[in-house]
């Protein structure tokens, strides 16, 4: 009989009746479906918290599929279906398909299915009609359909940074509560490459969340991890101890996918179910539960999860569905009646087994029921053996201790490359995320002021005077309300939407095609260009009278990094123009910087601020520096004119410049800095140096030497009594890239040429193998196979460190003047890396701006180019990287305990170098007893210490070969481009490697920790000019000298994160932060006490909600709900939830590391 059918075709009926056992079938399905449709209640029927079943297994089938915010195809291609000879995917056709398979009312009523991506799915919702978006509210209301996760995409955990990390979940939360109601409670990271101490901490309980689940941890580790059964656990990966429950997907197999074998999307080879003989079918489900029996053994407790889908599964949703249904019931009917002997496969441990559709929220609960009565029997158990190895208990004991770096898949594939793939964009999506931070606070701005009335034109008309009163203040501002809408800032949400998707593992990453990382830039630089044009119009009416029409061309510089302002250097051309600068300090102190400003002429230019409440300019400090223009920038300007900028904190002020060619009675009257040959005093440096060896400049802070011939710092030194003197060797250098000449057809060999990588014409497709192993060659020797690559960081064996020359000049450029100091070098033969060392006066760092490009490829070889830090600092093999801008975390170097316990099957030393790496986000340090030496970084990177003292950073990657990590491409940025190859894009590059700028803070000091943590903010959050010019003799009328959001500074230890309308009129979501962690500082890291009504200078605060992380639940209502792991004791909501604030009840306290979401209403 062929039982193409399902069960109810009857042949379990047969089977039970010739083994002489009663049917099970009708009574399985009553039971089945009674218990799928009441997933909603309290108490689970398969999980209840009133009684245990300890020899019953649960195994819960999660349907999913992983749709990427762009990899191998752009965000547009993907969800439209386009560009399928790249890859099969099409998103939108997914959601189609499995909504129709779940509203089907023949189908199987327990179906379920779980999706992740936001950004996707608003543009799927957006499309439907009513009675679609009707039956998908039902089926969301029945627990059919569900949502874990809920950010706009799956941000990476390595390169990503906390704002963004925060922002791009806000943004798909926001969506989920507006639209639908929903509220995600599980954290999904099943595909980023190694996991944080900040997702493990403040990016889940934070966001309300009760467990986070995720796929690839190291293979070393997986493979301890399957044998103890830890596969799953509790993480405690936060300095206040608080837990979450984590565990693996995919079968705990290092992936995302089902059992080997029981794939059956569209996308699969594998063989369907349905359709199979009696025989067939059985002999399947026996291998079935054999993977189910390995896979029990792998974890504790009584409930396994399978994850059954993978890239864009389910576009063909009804064969996924009828199949799976069958391997629902067959497994049952065939466990429940003998025909397969649970003893068999589960030994003593378990009698029973209950498979059935679940979501991982309700598998979550499940987990949390397993622990609760474990912790109620005290450990005792029915088999000795097995208490320690299978007993939930000891999750509570033993917790995931800091985070899941590094992470390989082989002995000689760590994931290390990807912390620096793609340095520009890297760069471009940091300045992209400040940029979204501080336009939030100007439409605050603008908000706040918008119930203003315009002046009245005619005294003397009573009419006239109504129509004016009758105008708001910003009449523009009418496209700020939404009427409740998820989309709260749609003047700016082109800017949210590219930061969003930007946060994706695979493009704040560098690991997409090139095509599509051109795509990701684009809309970043888009969503920056519509923002930039609300914030100038608003800084207009906010700082102009009303009736002023000048100023119409302030603009934003963007490219301040390239030293080019269009508005300004035109400017700077006419000596009978004024430059008029707005600079926005977005951080909660008042600050103090310079500002740079491009120019073209070498005049005297006068730089005044408006200030006091007359209006009144006054002189600012200034120097003019020649722009070397290393980056060859094709309209950099001639001059850069650095201004001291006083800045109030959450504000901005205004300046004046002026060219003054005659200099007669000029302003603070700067000059054009000279090579200077002064020294200070050798007293500064831990070695005396000879004057004529060395270039000492000072800051007033700090101190530094230079070689005198090569331009190349020595040491740094503080000047204050008993400050910290450490010599410093700077050096930059590349290891070459590793890669097997007779590579396995896996892989693709790239000609080379002198400065491009052409293609052979072939392009690789994404996996290898759509059940989750994408590389299954990668095992034994053919390990050795291993190339470098977008993903892969692989030195040559030899792991050769080759240092470039820092080049003897005939005369170093130094350029002095008391605001700002250079000094100039150039690495390698010819060179190409060039680097100013600038010293800011007042500033406790020293600024290394590098560039670096093209990188030489002509010998054939790809390399990975690093900055090394070399000191006397007693380090011990220990050294320190930030979790994405959060806390800290030590490493060390070759350390065997670096998963937590001692990992007999990790050889350190076969990478030593990649498998040292780890992701700086903003900062690294190391330090002894009495100094230590701190980098802080501009945007993501790789960062190590390989020796005793030494710091290193992979600044800049030009990858010759793909690693067959699914990209198909090698990571060769050129500057021209492209070229398509029909049907899709090969490897060949136009023109030459890209040229990246960057700059890395050097501090020193006593406490690394400390010192590090004073500039981290501050470079994010670099001050935003805007640029406007008017004829000199035109009259602007400025009503405000300055902007500002709070009446005072908030404490240094504080940084407002967010500052943003919600949408709802009169209210406002803040976030605060506290900056220091625990016992990191003497002064910063205690608590921090903020007056929310300082935070609104022109209004009265009338109520203050605190809110989880995204802000889309009271906080109070989640901590009542919250799933309590290990007993920790909640944290004291310090606004009791939803509270009227009087005089002395405003008072918001932050402990160490702590961040705070409040929805503030103001009158």
């Amino acid at each position: 009989m062929n039982v193409g059918g399902l069960l109810r075709a009857g042949w379990i009926l047969a089977a039970a009746a010739a083994a002489g056992l009663p049917s099970a079938s009708s009574s399985f399905r009553a039971e089945a479906e009674g218990a799928d449709t009441n997933v909603a209640a309290a108490e689970d029927p398969h999980c209840p918290l009133a009684a245990d079943h300890p020899t019953t297994l649960n195994v819960h089938i999660v349907p999913h599929t992983h749709d990427d915010v762009g990899w191998l195809k752009t965000v547009d291609q993907y969800y439209h279906g386009l560009n399928n000879t790249i890859q099969q995917a099409h998103v939108s056709l997914i959601l189609d398909s499995v909504l129709a398979a779940l509203s089907d009312p023949q189908a199987n009523p327990n179906r379920t299915f779980t999706y992740v991506e936001t950004k996707f799915f608003s543009m799927w919702y957006a499309s439907l009609s009513e009675s679609s978006k009707q039956s998908l509210k039902e089926l969301i209301a029945k627990k059919k359909w569900s949502f874990a996760n809920g950010g706009w995409c799956m941000h990476d955990e390595a390169a990503a940074h906390f704002m963004g990390m925060i922002d791009q979940t806000t943004l798909g939360h926001a969506f989920l509560r507006k639209e639908l109601g929903v509220i995600p409670t599980v954290g999904w990271q099943i595909d980023p490459f190694g996991h944080s101490a900040t997702q493990g901490s403040l990016l889940t309980s934070g966001f309300g969340f009760d467990a986070l689940y995720f796929g690839r941890i190291h293979y070393v580790d997986l493979q301890h991890r399957q044998e103890h059964a830890e596969c799953e656990g509790l993480w405690s990966s936060s300095t206040d101890d608080n837990s979450v429950f984590w565990g693996l997907s995919g079968s705990y197999e290092g992936n995302y996918g089902g059992p080997e074998g029981f794939c059956f999307d569209a996308l699969c080879a594998d063989e369907p179910l349905v359709g199979q003989s009696d025989e067939v079918l059985i002999e399947r489900i026996r291998n079935f539960t054999n993977h189910l029996g390995v896979q029990a053994n792998r974890t504790k407790g009584r409930n396994i999860m399978l994850t059954l889908g993978m890239d864009f599964f389910y576009s063909h949703a009804a064969k996924n569905f009828k199949n799976l249904d069958l391997l629902v019931e067959a497994t049952n009917h065939l466990l429940g009646d003998g025909t397969i002997k649970a003893k068999d496969v589960f030994g003593e441990r378990f009698e029973k087994v209950k498979v059935f559709y679940s979501t991982p929220e309700r598998y979550t609960k499940c987990k949390y029921v397993d622990a609760v009565h474990a912790n109620k029997k005290g450990g005792e158990k029915r088999d000795a053996d097995t208490t320690k190895k299978f007993d939930p208990a000891s999750w509570t004991a033993s917790p995931k201790r800091g985070d899941f770096f590094p992470y390989a898949d082989c002995d000689h594939c760590y994931w290390a490359g990807y912390f620096s793939s793609r340095q520009g964009f890297k760069r471009l999506e940091r300045v992209g995320s400040s940029f979204l931070h501080a336009t939030r606070q100007i439409e605050s701005m603008v908000k706040l002021h918008s119930p203003g009335k315009a002046a009245t034109t005619s005294a003397d008309s009573e009419e006239t005077e109504k129509e004016a009163n009758e105008q708001p203040r910003f009449p523009w501002t009418k496209a700020l309300a939404s009427d409740g809408a998820w989309n709260i800032s749609p003047l700016y949400h082109s800017l949210d939407d590219a930061l969003g998707i930007a946060q994706h593992h695979d493009a704040i990453t560098g690991t997409a095609k090139q095509h599509v990382a051109y795509d990701y830039a684009k809309r970043i630089a888009k969503g920056m260009d519509d923002a930039a044009s609300f914030v100038t119009k608003g800084l207009r009416e906010l700082l102009l009278d009303p009736s002023s029409e000048v100023l119409q061309n302030l603009s934003h510089c963007h490219l301040l990094n390239e030293t080019v302002c269009g508005v300004s250097q035109d400017a700077s051309k006419d000596g009978d123009r004024s430059i008029y600068v707005i600079v926005h300090n977005a951080l909660a102190t008042a600050r103090t910087e310079a500002v740079p400003l491009p120019v073209e002429t070498s005049s005297h230019y006068n730089v005044e601020r408006l200030s006091g409440p007359k209006m009144e300019w006054s002189p600012a400090d200034s120097t003019l520096v020649p722009n070397p223009n290393h980056a060859g920038s094709t309209n950099a300007a001639k001059f850069t004119l650095h201004f001291k900028a006083d800045m109030p904190p959450l504000g901005a002020s205004v300046f004046r410049v002026t060219r003054n060619d005659s200099a007669a009675g000029s302003v603070a009257e700067p000059h054009l800095s000279t090579l200077s040959t002064e020294v200070l005093p050798s007293r500064h440096l831990r070695t005396k140096p000879k004057a004529e060896d060395d270039i000492l400049l000072s800051n007033g802070v700090l101190s530094v030497a230079f070689d005198r011939s090569t331009g190349v710092i020595k040491a740094i030194s503080e000047q204050k009594n008993d400050g910290a003197s450490v010599p410093v060797q700077q050096e930059y250098g590349f290891y070459k890239a590793f890669f097997h000449e007779e590579s396995p057809p896996s892989l693709t060999r790239f000609e080379v040429g002198d400065n491009n990588a052409k293609g052979n014409g072939m392009c690789i497709p994404g996996y290898e193998d759509a059940e989750g192993m994408e590389m299954p060659w990668l095992l034994g020797t053919a390990q050795s196979w291993q190339n470098a690559g977008a993903y892969i960081m692989r030195p040559a064996p030899d792991q050769t460190f080759h240092a470039l020359e820092a080049n003897t000049l005939a005369s170093v450029v130094v350029h002095e003047s008391d605001l700002v100091k250079e000094v100039h070098a150039e690495f390698g033969s010819p060179p190409w890396i060039k680097q100013i060392t600038r010293l800011i006066d007042g500033k406790d760092y020293v600024e290394v701006e590098y560039v670096v490009g093209a990188v030489p490829i002509g010998d054939g070889v790809g390399k990975e180019v690093v900055s090394k830090y070399t000191t006397d600092i007693k380090s011990d093999g220990a050294f320190y990287t930030d979790s994405n801008g959060r806390e800290f975390v030590k490493r060390k170097r070759g350390d065997s305990k670096v998963f937590g316990y001692e990992a007999l099957g990790l050889d350190a030393d076969l990478e030593p170098i990649a498998g040292n790496y780890y992701p700086v986000n903003a900062a690294i340090y190391l330090e002894d007893e009495s100094s230590s030496l701190s980098v802080a970084v501009d945007r993501s990177q790789g960062g190590s210490s390989l020796s005793d003292g030494s710091l290193e950073l992979l600044i800049q990657r030009r990858i010759l070969h793909d690693d067959a990590r699914g990209v198909g491409e090698p990571l060769n940025e050129t500057d021209v481009g492209i070229t398509p190859c029909p049907p899709h894009g090969d490897a060949t590059r136009l023109g030459k490697g890209v040229t990246i700028k960057g700059t890395h803070r050097l501090m020193i000091g006593a406490n690394g920790a400390s010192q590090t943590r004073s500039q981290m903010d501050h470079v994010f959050s670099q001050p935003h000019v805007y640029v406007a010019s008017a004829p000199s003799d035109a009259k602007v009328s400025f009503h405000r000298a300055s902007l500002s959001l709070s009446k005072t500074s908030l404490p240094e230890n504080v940084m407002v994160l967010t500052y943003a309308p919600t949408g709802e009129e009169g209210t406002y979501l803040v976030r605060l932060a506290h900056q220091y962690g625990k016992g990191e500082s003497d002064t910063h890291s205690g608590p921090a006490y903020v007056n929310i009504q300082d935070l609104f200078s022109d209004h009265d605060v009338v109520s203050v909600t605190e809110k989880t992380l995204s802000a889309n639940q009271d906080r109070a209502d989640w901590e009542k709900r919250r799933l309590q792991w290990s007993g920790d004791a909640t944290r004291v909501d310090t606004t009791s939830g939803d509270a009227t604030l009087g005089e002395d009840s405003n008072m918001i306290t932050l402990n160490p590391l702590e961040i705070q979401t409040f929805e503030v209403r103001v009158s």
